[in-house]
């Protein structure tokens, strides 16, 4: 597999992974890393969340973790397949990671709704 595709194959799967992990983190109710401001202090807590307690370090906490271990798996895997991908399966993954990552938009905007 040439590097391009390599690096393509790792990219298209660490945004899936992040999507995944962001938006199943929320909709499983993992524990995350929740801010107070007031305080100036950080912690783990689960869901609900405070009112003044911000949530969104620990989405983008379990959302990176998903990306790494995306992109490395992905990685792995492209360093053992030897031939080069065709057209249609790269298309296929770049059109999984664009709606990995409007379903993720989509579910979050849900979660804020009537704002």
């Amino acid at each position: 597999m040439p590097a391009w595709q390599r690096i393509y194959v790792a990219t298209c799967c660490a945004v899936i992974g992040f999507a995944f992990a962001y938006s199943i983190c929320d909709y499983a109710g993992w524990s995350r890393m929740a801010y107070q401001p007031l305080e100036h202090a950080v912690h783990l807590t689960r869901p609900p969340l405070g009112k003044l307690e911000l949530g969104f370090l620990g989405l983008v906490a379990w959302g990176t973790g998903g990306a790494l271990v995306a992109a490395a798996a992905a990685a792995l895997a492209g360093a053992l397949v030897r031939r080069p991908l065709g057209a249609l399966p790269l298309r296929l993954l770049g059109g999984w990671a664009l709606t990995a990552a409007a379903l993720a938009g989509l579910f979050q905007t849900w979660n804020l709704w009537p704002f």
